[in-house]
Parts: structure tokens; sequence; C-alpha cells
């Protein structure tokens, strides 16, 4: 049978492929650390004040989700120091993205015919 546990965005970081995913346990994490909802933190990445800082914490969280789903990978967990040290100005662009990315794969795909007055359309 096949593992159908969604693996994340993929993003080489320290030499080694990890995978983005923003699980129930990191969406609770971070909204704990700063309060608030999950979309007003990564809104804080086009904030030129705190997008460093926001990029670099929500990278860490990432990749310690990851490295405590899969012990059997024996991927190394990151504090926000480390984390730091492995984004550069070379990958910060590549990061970033793979950060939004992950986040755009863990929302619902919209309905394409769902009203978004949430009333159902008659086909004509």
């Amino acid at each position: 049978m096949s593992d159908l546990r969604p693996l994340g965005h993929a993003v080489k970081l320290d030499g080694v492929e990890r995978h983005f995913l923003f699980t129930l346990n990191v969406v609770d994490a971070v909204q704990d650390h700063y309060d608030c909802s999950l979309e007003e933190v990564v809104n804080r990445l086009t904030d030129k004040k705190e997008s460093i800082k926001t990029l670099r914490y929500l990278t860490m969280a990432l990749l310690n989700d990851e490295a405590e789903r899969m012990p059997q990978e024996g991927l190394k967990t990151y504090t926000e120091q480390e984390t730091g040290w492995l984004i550069t100005q070379e990958n910060v662009l590549e990061v970033t993205m793979a950060v939004l990315q992950a986040y755009g794969l863990s929302l619902p795909e919209p309905d394409e015919f769902a009203s978004p007055n949430g009333e159902s359309r008659r086909s004509e």
C-alpha cells in the first residue's frame, strides 16, 4: 500500500532536502508564538522590518516539525539562530518561496463552483 501522508514542499538546506508542511502542530506553535492568526504571520513576510525574523522562525518551526514527524529519517532540529545561519542572501528567496508554497499547499483548494456568498449555483 502506498504512503498517503503529505510530504510538503521540498527545499534544500544545509545540503539536505527538507520538506515544509504546515501541519496542525506547526500552525498551533506559530500562532502561539506570535499571538495572531497564521495568515497574519505569513503576511509579515512582506514587511521589511519583520520579514527576516518571521522567515527565520517559520523555517525553524517547519524544519523541526518535519524532524519530529519523521524520526526514522534522522533529520536535524535547529534553534532560531542555527536556522538563521542556513538562510543567506543566496537562498533567501528560495526559502521564502518554499514557505509560501507550503502555506499555499496547506490551504484547501477553492471549489470552482462555490459561490462566494455561500449560496449554491443553479444550472440553467
